[in-house]
């Protein structure tokens, strides 16, 4: 990895939808409701990063600073909103999405530090 795993991770996108989606694999009653399906649900996290970075550093950064096992990266990019304030226009910048899905049992403390 050339670059600092903390260049690449921006920062955790905490909203509602995310935070349901951080506590989908751990509840038993919600694994009950999907014990139809052929693979069991597993936490996602979801993380602001480095426009430029690709799915291996995402999941390198995510496992060397969380010490947890990701098994799937999933990212989009997100573009930036125009905003007004008054007569003048302007732009939200650019940015790009992660959802990182971890192995079943573990967790990322996304509050730590705050």
């Amino acid at each position: 990895m050339s670059r600092p795993p903390g260049k690449i991770l921006v920062r955790p996108v905490v909203t509602e939808k995310t935070s349901t989606l951080q506590y989908e694999g751990t509840n038993a009653a919600q694994r009950a409701r999907h014990a139809d399906r052929e693979r069991s649900v597993r936490p996602k996290y979801t993380f602001e990063v480095s426009p430029d970075a690709t799915k291996i550093e995402i999941r390198k950064a995510v496992e060397q600073l969380f010490d947890v096992k990701v098994l799937r990266v999933r990212t989009m990019n997100c573009r930036g909103k125009d905003r007004r304030v008054g007569r003048s226009v302007g732009r939200r910048p650019h940015w790009k999405k992660a959802i990182v899905e971890v192995a079943e049992g573990e967790m990322i403390d996304v509050f730590e530090g705050v």
